[in-house]
């Protein structure tokens, strides 16, 4: 029970990778403050945690926009009085050819998938001084290092948040909060489960077959596309004390895929 003690806020948190951070997290002895804008699943997931023996606020809110970044913090100070570590998991990517993306798209992208990041990273840091420290672990995309021209917006932000857990690095690692960026691969997922099923159904093709040909397409060394858990004991993993000389890294998770050297 490495986090024993410990309060972690996760946003995007009722399904997918956020979920399964979540989870982890509670595991491994944290009481978790968990994010999304449907209430439902979120609670769903609480129920979950709750049944392991650990504590959870549960707060759906928007954090694309300002207000609902700060009612999740106030949330968590609430509820637990501080935040420990702070998990920066909700976004979105949305397939739009360059010369048809408008001016509210890059917006909404931006707003969601970096100025949440931002936002909920500054709320977090005097809360973490205050209590001698933290850990802000941001999850970004393989996107963000090998862009994508048909998920420029998202890419972009997502190369915006790397250069930003950065910047939080060498801005308060001397208090003791730690940031690192986490660059997930193709993960298996709810929402890549219901693309494939969209593609699926236009192609006559089953499920399988449509992931195997997106493999064919695009290699992973590894051989297999990721699930949420490799990427929550990563997250885990930064977010303990067995962490404590790692600040200002970015860690690709995907099997291998990026053509490039760190």
């Amino acid at each position: 029970m490495e986090l024993a003690g410990r309060v972690a806020l996760v946003t995007g948190a009722s399904r997918g990778i956020g979920r399964a951070i979540a989870l982890e997290l509670a595991a491994a002895g944290a009481d978790v403050v968990i994010n999304a804008r449907g209430a439902d699943a979120l609670e769903a997931v609480a129920g979950e945690m709750c049944a392991r023996g650990r504590q959870v606020e549960a707060a759906a809110a928007d954090v694309a926009a300002e207000a609902g970044a700060k009612r999740v913090v106030e949330r968590a100070v609430a509820r637990f009085g501080r935040v420990d570590v702070l998990v920066n998991n909700a976004g979105k990517g949305t397939p739009k050819r360059l010369l048809d993306l408008t001016e509210e798209d890059w917006q909404a992208s931006f707003a969601l998938n970096f100025m949440s990041a931002v936002r909920l990273s500054l709320a977090c840091v005097p809360l973490m001084r205050a209590s001698g420290g933290g850990r802000i672990i941001n999850i970004s995309s393989r996107v963000g290092r090998q862009p994508d021209p048909y998920f420029a917006p998202y890419a972009a932000a997502k190369a915006a948040l790397i250069n930003f857990t950065k910047s939080l690095a060498n801005a308060f690692s001397r208090d003791g909060i730690l940031s690192n960026c986490v660059l997930p691969g193709l993960v298996r997922t709810e929402a890549v489960e219901e693309a494939a099923r969209t593609s699926a159904a236009a192609t006559g093709k089953t499920v399988e077959e449509v992931f195997a040909e997106t493999l064919r397409a695009r290699p992973i060394p590894i051989g297999r596309m990721g699930e949420p858990a490799d990427v929550a004991g990563l997250v885990v993993f930064l977010a303990s004390p067995r962490a404590s000389w790692i600040t200002g890294a970015t860690f690709s998770v995907d099997g291998g895929i990026l053509p490039v050297a760190p």
